[in-house]
């Protein structure tokens, strides 16, 4: 999918208003843990102490992110589980192209199942929970695991960190959200709502003009999968207000307040807090 010159314009904002928060993750202290390359410029993180449940293990795949901040985030998560980063510098494209290979996906899975026995965590290791996760452009590679059924259905759980952009269908100033770049995420949604799948999208109030922002892509899924919605003014601390809730089943839409690229990069830096609200 092409982007607007626009929003370029708008990825360029949000590097410059989130410098000061890029250069705080990446001075944070690292957390402890085993990093393992598993193949296709990705790494398979094992937090120190972490044990599975027998050859259980749960999994989470996050697309685009500071490997500090998304290390962080599992490590202040009470689900035990081990982390698949996918970190590509670019826009959605970056991930869309990865993941247009069907064998990508369960490769990682494969790959970090090896490492782990390799490392002893488990004799016979085998995924008992994959939850799938994406911050800003990671969503281009979502979008490309929904479109695969065998994906689809290995997919448990899906966390969008102010992650889920779209075009438009017709004239622009019509904003009519493009349908078909929606269809998996459409899916995933009502499976979500009728508790089969679990689905956590956050959203800013940021609007990249001549794109669907991540507020609008959120109203369509709440409209499609009928949840219920719910205005409110929630502080989560160092000017992070939550404006809106809508739930159905086991999806759920947390929108903020913030137009800002700073505002954008909060949804990264404060992702295990988003993660922790994700239905289980």
């Amino acid at each position: 999918m092409k982007y607007p010159k626009r929003y370029h314009s708008f990825i360029i904002l949000v590097l410059i208003c989130g410098g000061l928060i890029a250069a705080a993750i990446a001075a944070a202290e690292p957390v402890a843990g085993d990093r393992i390359a598993i193949g296709d410029d990705a790494t398979l993180f094992i937090p120190r102490g972490y044990k599975p449940e027998g050859d259980s293990v749960r999994v989470f795949l996050h697309l685009h992110g500071a490997a500090s901040a998304v290390e962080a985030a599992l490590v202040s998560n009470e689900r035990r589980a081990v982390l698949i980063e996918f970190n590509r510098k670019g826009l959605s494209s970056v991930y869309t192209k990865p993941f247009s290979d069907p064998a990508l996906f369960p490769r990682l899975l494969d790959s970090a199942m090896n490492a782990i026995k390799e490392k002893r965590f488990a004799k016979a290791p085998k995924p008992s929970e994959v939850i799938v996760c994406s911050f800003s452009a990671g969503f281009g590679g979502v979008r490309e695991m929904l479109k695969v059924p065998s994906a689809f259905e290995r997919i448990d759980a899906l966390i969008l960190a102010d992650s889920l952009y779209a075009g438009y269908d017709g004239d622009i100033k019509n904003r009519v959200v493009d349908s078909k770049a929606m269809e998996g995420f459409v899916k995933f949604a009502r499976e979500a709502a009728a508790g089969r799948k679990s689905m956590l999208i956050s959203h800013s109030e940021v609007v990249p003009e001549g794109y669907a922002s991540t507020a609008e892509t959120a109203s369509y899924l709440i409209k499609h999968v009928g949840a219920v919605e719910t205005a409110t003014e929630t502080n989560w601390g160092d000017g992070w207000i939550q404006t809106r809730t809508a739930v159905k089943g086991r999806f759920v839409v947390l929108g903020f307040s913030g137009n800002e690229g700073i505002d954008h990069l909060r949804h990264l830096r404060r992702e295990g807090e988003l993660w922790d609200r994700s239905p289980k």
